[in-house]
């Protein structure tokens, strides 16, 4: 602790703080990776520039301290993620073109574990968590207000999903429908768990509007880019939010119950839905077929997978349906993780749940947010059934966010 009345102490802590806000707020700018570009014959993106941006600030004004602090805050985490590590570098080696796969290694592991282990140097609090938080919030309402202009026609929707008013879907700032469901039902979901379990302190207030505000806000934009997996995952993490409070199980109990009457006396509702649930629709038709050509595929490449990147040409000879194009990745995590990063990408990618799960179970921190923590990730595993809800510039940085959620908080200095 240095005395504020040193002009020059002052003035060192108030480059610590701006740091310090820029780190727990740079959630805002993950859309950013749209903007892609190359800097001489490396592509980039812009949230890959302003990323580095940060690392070099960091560094410059703070030195090595905030590092040594994550890397020390981060132990329980360290044995899954070095696996976690060492899978997808051999998943680059594997790959036949390896400058194009550690493009994607420095993208989808190295950067969102490199901010993890930043902000988990800077969190000290639960106030800094709330920072965090809100900016993801901010984030999420920024896509669904896009998405809101965009159903509405003032802004334009990519083709071909620039169809009639009835079945249009939004994209948000992303290229794709999907992209706005994958980013916003993980965050929809902790927002959930923190309006069920509400805890009362001097922040309450600001803490449930920040919610209501990031679940109204994912679920919408989630409902208008008409994903069903992501509307699912809201719709079962909100159920699961409910059943473990024991001030709202029964009547989430109920309106299940009755919902599913409804549903069932109901042909015009029953019908699609049915049709959904049992892949008998068009885009269900896509993924079993998807699904069954990478099984074959991944027959002859058992325990290393395609490596990074490859997936779309390693299909290319496995490929019968003429109809349907070779998707960039089989629409299932778990297909998705064997082709990339091989059988030991899908155990590491497992150590690091099972590893998420204690954490959460284990935090120095009110009943709320301990249940909430879990709430997205198993968001991301029912959205990951028929989508790849990991392996996406955004995605990625969302996911080590929340995992670094689960860590204690440092222990203050005594005064």
């Amino acid at each position: 602790s240095f005395p504020l009345s040193s002009t020059s102490h002052l003035i060192v802590f108030q480059r610590f703080l701006m740091i310090k806000q820029l780190i727990l707020w740079f959630p805002i700018i993950l859309p950013l990776y749209v903007l892609r570009f190359t800097i001489g014959p490396l592509p980039t993106t812009a949230l890959e520039c302003a990323f580095l941006l940060l690392v070099i600030c960091v560094t410059w004004k703070n030195g090595w301290g905030v590092w040594r602090d994550g890397f020390a805050r981060t132990t329980s985490w360290r044995d899954p993620a070095l696996l976690w590590i060492l899978a997808t570098i051999i998943a680059v080696a594997v790959a036949p073109n390896h400058l194009a796969a550690f493009g994607l290694w420095r993208a989808y592991v190295l950067e969102p574990m490199v901010f993890a282990l930043l902000l988990a140097g800077t969190m000290r609090d639960e106030k800094d968590r709330e920072d965090v938080v809100a900016a993801l919030v901010v984030a999420v309402t920024c896509v669904a207000g896009w998405s809101v202009l965009q159903y509405l026609g003032i802004l334009p929707i990519p083709h071909p999903w620039d169809t009639d008013f009835l079945t249009r879907r939004a994209t948000g700032p992303f290229p794709f429908p999907n992209a706005v469901s994958l980013f916003c039902a993980p965050i929809a979901a902790l927002c959930i768990g923190r309006l069920v379990w509400h805890r009362e302190s001097d922040v309450a207030r600001t803490v449930t509007c920040v919610a209501w505000l990031g679940f109204i806000a994912g679920t919408l934009a989630t409902v208008l880019a008409k994903s069903v997996g992501g509307f699912l995952a809201i719709l079962l993490t909100t159920f699961l939010a409910l059943v473990w409070n024991k001030k709202t199980r029964c009547v989430a109990v109920i309106s299940a119950i009755l919902i599913v009457i409804a549903m069932i006396a109901t042909p015009r509702i029953r019908v699609p839905v049915v049709s959904y649930l049992t892949f008998n629709e068009w885009s269900g038709k896509v993924r079993l077929i998807t699904w069954r050509e990478t099984w074959t595929m991944l027959q002859d490449r058992p325990i290393f997978g395609t490596g990074f990147g490859a997936y779309k040409d390693a299909m290319a000879p496995y490929h019968r349906a003429t109809a349907i194009e070779i998707f960039q990745y089989p629409h299932n995590m778990l297909l998705n993780l064997w082709s990339e990063t091989g059988l030991l990408g899908i155990l590491a990618f497992g150590w690091i749940c099972v590893t998420w799960i204690r954490q959460s179970k284990a935090m120095q921190t009110s009943f709320d947010f301990r249940l909430s923590t879990l709430l997205p990730l198993i968001a991301i595993l029912i959205h990951g059934f028929v989508d790849v809800p990991y392996f996406k510039n955004d995605l990625v940085f969302v996911f080590w966010i929340f995992a670094v959620f689960t860590l204690k908080f440092p222990t203050p200095l005594p005064a």
